[in-house]
């Protein structure tokens, strides 16, 4: 791809990330189990120090996880009494990697299981690695991933949900998240049209309650109803955001749990007029910090670039697209000033085609996501739209299921140095293939991609991240149904937990 972008630019803004450790006791006599939070300076920096598939130190062995959950919100447009549904079932898709995208690591012991529960039933079960479990849920019905043994490490999750047939039309997808208490939540508008619909998910056995916050562009927003939302064991519970705040333009929504840990999607379906433009599902985006990086920014149409600044001071926030052959300056706004608890959207306009990245930089810890458009050939046409949230670097595997009526293009990522990787596909047989992938610094590689399969990214070296931007296979645009597009980050899925022997005193 060539980019001829120009514009003032100032100098790349750093800023020193301190990283805290979550500290849990394992159940083991004398250890202590300690992770890094995925994604942050400590996680990338542990990554880096030691080569994938390493057995640890004497500060504390590495160890494969043996369980991993991963909640799926289901429906999206289930749930609220008052709104009608878009109808429709939702299709999710797990799998745990090949045993060679893991690294070098050996799951415990020979025996595991991966299930697709629901809270009435498990719909379906694995116990080999290469299986592609699949189900289909209607209503108000979360779907929880559930890996035990030799199979939890690796293990990856999407939900679909793709409708041709009406106002609704358009093509949705969202990786499955292990569930946090914490969530940064990009995407909306404030169109008459538009609705948002914010999904809670709990994996537990005890009731959880969260409290919604939502930024704009005004600042910190006046929310209806959005303290203390009780979310139900093994349950969820949805909103409608024009509930809590009216019509905001520019939301980013904050989800803080308590008594447990929550799964959060947004979902942002928008009919303009009598013109469908599409829908998406945003998932929580990389915890607040002075870089993120936004990969598959599937640029073929309008784009607008996010911004939110959690905390109280002004941030200057620095944007530049990562494209195959090096960075380029956004052709707008460059180096723009946020305000503390504010949200400022930038209209990128119609950027050259291709699948690359965006990274921004600032002064003060910031999150991000980006809205992309895809048109219809005439101006009536039907459309679609996604969007792509700031996401974590992978610092041992990631990957995605897909389903057989869609592909697309996985990207890569490096940032603040080369990076390469092993990018495994398995096919519906489950036979594997790898190929190592090198990725200069501050550049993307695209990949293509195809199902019925998945496809997952072992990191060997660098800061990397990846992301795919998918469409469906028989191209309906050209039977005057317009385009049928997604695209997301890949999260990185649990392979190994850090165990710290403790030595009893007195």
């Amino acid at each position: 791809m060539s980019h001829r972008l120009t514009g003032p630019v100032r100098a790349v803004l750093l800023a020193a990330a301190t990283a805290g450790l979550v500290v849990g006791a394992a159940r083991v006599p004398g250890v202590v189990q300690v992770a890094p939070p995925a994604g942050t300076a400590a996680a990338a920096a542990a990554a880096s120090a030691a080569p994938a598939g390493a057995a640890g130190s004497a500060a504390g062995a590495l160890r494969p996880v043996t369980s991993a959950t991963l909640v799926c919100a289901g429906p999206e447009t289930e749930g609220l009494s008052a709104v009608p549904a878009d109808g429709g079932a939702t299709t999710v898709l797990a799998a745990a990697a090949p045993a060679r995208a893991l690294g070098g690591v050996r799951p415990t012991g020979s025996a595991g299981t991966l299930r697709l529960r629901t809270p009435s039933t498990t719909a379906a079960t694995a116990t080999a690695r290469g299986s592609l479990l699949r189900t289909t849920v209607t209503g108000a019905t979360p779907v929880e991933v559930v890996a035990g043994g030799a199979l939890a490490p690796g293990v990856a999750a999407v939900q679909t949900w793709l409708r041709t047939d009406s106002d609704a039309r358009g093509l949705s997808a969202a990786p499955c998240q292990a569930a946090r208490a914490e969530s940064w939540l990009v995407a909306g508008g404030g169109q008459s049209t538009r609705r948002e619909r914010l999904v809670l998910v709990n994996p537990g056995a005890n009731p959880v309650t969260a409290d919604v916050e939502v930024l704009g562009a005004a600042g910190v927003l006046a929310t209806s109803g959005g303290q203390d939302v009780a979310v139900p064991p093994h349950g969820r519970t949805s909103l409608l955001l024009d509930a809590l705040v009216g019509g905001e333009e520019s939301p980013v929504v904050h989800v803080t749990a308590s008594g447990g840990v929550l799964g959060a999607v947004l979902a942002d379906s928008w009919v303009d007029g009598a013109v469908p433009r599409g829908g998406d599902d945003a998932v929580p985006s990389a915890a607040p910090s002075t870089q993120q990086v936004i990969p598959a920014a599937s640029f073929a149409g309008p784009a607008h670039l996010r911004i939110a600044v959690p905390g109280d001071a002004e941030a200057v926030v620095q944007a530049r697209v990562l494209a195959a052959d090096g960075p380029h300056p956004l052709p707008v706004s460059p180096v723009v000033r946020v305000k503390g608890h504010h949200v400022l959207d930038i209209d990128l306009g119609s950027l050259p085609s291709a699948t690359d990245a965006v990274e921004l930089r600032s002064d003060h810890p910031v999150v991000a996501g980006l809205m992309l458009e895809r048109r219809g050939a005439a101006a009536g046409d039907p459309s679609d739209l996604a969007w792509v949230t700031s996401t974590d670097p992978v610092t041992s595997t990631a990957g995605v299921p897909l389903s057989a009526e869609l592909d697309g293009v996985l990207t890569l990522v490096a940032t603040g140095g080369p990076a390469r990787a092993t990018v495994t596909t398995v096919d519906a047989a489950g036979a594997a293939r790898s190929s190592t992938v090198d990725v200069p610094v501050d550049s993307t590689v695209a990949v293509g991609v195809r199902g019925p399969g998945s496809v997952w990214v072992t990191r060997v070296s660098g800061t990397l991240r990846a992301g795919v931007a998918l469409r469906v296979q028989d191209d309906r645009a050209r039977k005057g149904q317009g385009p049928l597009f997604t695209a997301f980050g890949l999260p990185p899925a649990a392979v190994t937990t850090t165990q710290v022997p403790v030595r009893r005193v007195g």
